[in-house]
């Protein structure tokens, strides 16, 4: 009888694994190939709590959306929609403590070169912030 089990249990045990590499096989083929090379290019702005651009990379303008306090528009000298946008709240200089608050970024509503953020305070209230905003694309 014990043998019997073990007999079941090895088969139940290669169905299995057999049904795991199908598996496995089946997604392999909705995988996106990896690019043989990674290429990117890094833009970036320092942003005050005026909108004025303190220092940047690849920064045609940014300034305040006027009508809420918080809102920002950062204008690069090259199209952006393919690119990552990542942002922080933080200072100016290269010391300090950062104000608090939170931050959110997306591409700027009718201008592919540009990106908007909005800054508020720990509370979720539109508030003007300093920032630092970062775009990684894929080299032209």
């Amino acid at each position: 009888m014990r043998t019997k089990l073990s007999i079941a249990a090895a088969l139940v045990a290669v169905g299995a694994l057999g049904a795991g590499i199908g598996i496995a096989q089946g997604a392999a083929h909705h995988r996106v190939a990896a690019p043989t090379h990674a290429s990117a290019q890094v833009l970036f702005a320092v942003v005050t709590k005026a909108g004025h651009l303190n220092r940047g990379l690849g920064v045609q303008s940014a300034g305040v959306i006027q009508g809420t306090a918080g809102r920002y528009h950062v204008v690069f000298k090259r199209g952006v929609r393919k690119c990552a946008y990542v942002a922080t709240i933080g200072t100016i200089g290269i010391s300090g403590v950062p104000p608090t608050g939170e931050i959110s970024v997306v591409g700027l509503a009718g201008h592919k070169a540009g990106v908007f953020v909005e800054t508020v305070d720990s509370a979720g209230n539109p508030e003007y912030l300093p920032f630092h905003l970062a775009v990684t694309c894929p080299k032209l």
